[in-house]
């Protein structure tokens, strides 16, 4: 089952939210932060509301998650990285290095938590403004503020298979057929109004062996990442292996704010995901687990 990797919120560090639009025509110039960029694609924290889905498509809530994760790009060297908590907290944590084995997404630092219920997040992980703190070898992020105020979870997803145009079971996948995964619209999502980041929906499965298989892309990474317009993703025949159990989950992310902050897009996100392990049909090695 995943713990999932995942995203993203609007705070203008010089002026208030509502007064970022310059007084006169002139575009503001973005500070030249010394190729900070080129070692981070974004970075942000995010609370995750996650379920867990049965073959009958019944649902279990399975608590709430938090992370914090600078997601590291190609070639790119993060070090020293850590998030300052809010009040009444206020301490200061240091992120991890996780290497990523995907050629779909990249290396991340990261810090994550869960809890058993929502106000049990809320008190571990307040929804006031964190703190980033990084080194790169461009330069350093000191004190980049990326708040959760005004956001809420969005309606988790429920996971629907398609082959050749009809529904199918989750025990009983072709392996050597197109495996379209839907479900419902996500009609809590929006385009972002400052034209940063819309909201996203995420698509990921991994091998019994948790191997990433398939991940639908993070933005800035990948030129097709999902947005809250998607309404399937398609993994195409021959992808998945015969006789295999996979687990995959299906994440949508609202992103009530965006913001650019030392040359690098950074949010906080409220996420719903839906875990479901399935099977594919047919026979396979039978130590291929282990």
């Amino acid at each position: 089952m995943y713990q999932s990797l995942r995203i993203i919120l609007f705070c203008c560090l010089t002026m208030p939210f509502t007064g970022c639009s310059p007084t006169d025509s002139a575009a503001p110039v973005e500070p030249d932060h010394g190729g900070i960029a080129d070692h981070v694609t974004f970075y942000g924290v995010g609370k995750v509301a996650r379920y867990q889905q049965q073959m009958d498509s019944s649902l279990e809530y399975l608590g709430p998650l938090f992370f914090a994760e600078i997601f590291i790009a190609a070639g790119g060297d993060v070090t020293d990285a850590s998030i300052k908590f809010p009040a009444p907290i206020g301490d200061s944590r240091r992120l991890e290095y996780r290497h990523s084995e995907s050629d779909e997404i990249g290396d991340v630092m990261y810090l994550s938590g869960t809890a058993e219920t929502d106000a049990e997040l809320e008190q571990n992980y307040p929804s006031g403004a964190f703190e980033f703190t990084f080194s790169t070898p461009a330069g350093a992020v000191v004190g980049s503020a990326v708040s959760f105020e005004g956001g809420a979870f969005p309606t988790q997803p429920v996971i629907i298979f398609e082959q050749d145009e009809q529904q199918i079971s989750f025990d009983n996948v072709d392996a050597d057929r197109d495996l379209v995964i839907t479900w419902p619209p996500f009609t809590e999502g929006r385009a972002d109004e400052n034209g940063i980041l819309d909201d996203l929906i995420f698509v990921a499965i991994d091998s019994c062996t948790v191997e990433d298989m398939v991940h639908s892309g993070r933005p800035f990474e990948k030129d097709d990442y999902l947005t809250f317009r998607a309404g399937d993703y398609v993994v195409p025949a021959g992808t998945l292996a015969r006789g295999q159990t996979y687990s995959m989950y299906v994440e949508h992310a609202l992103l009530p704010h965006t913001q650019k902050d030392y040359g690098m897009p950074a949010f906080a996100t409220f996420a719903a995901s839906t875990y479901m392990d399935f099977q594919t049909a047919g026979e396979t090695e039978p130590d291929y687990c282990r």
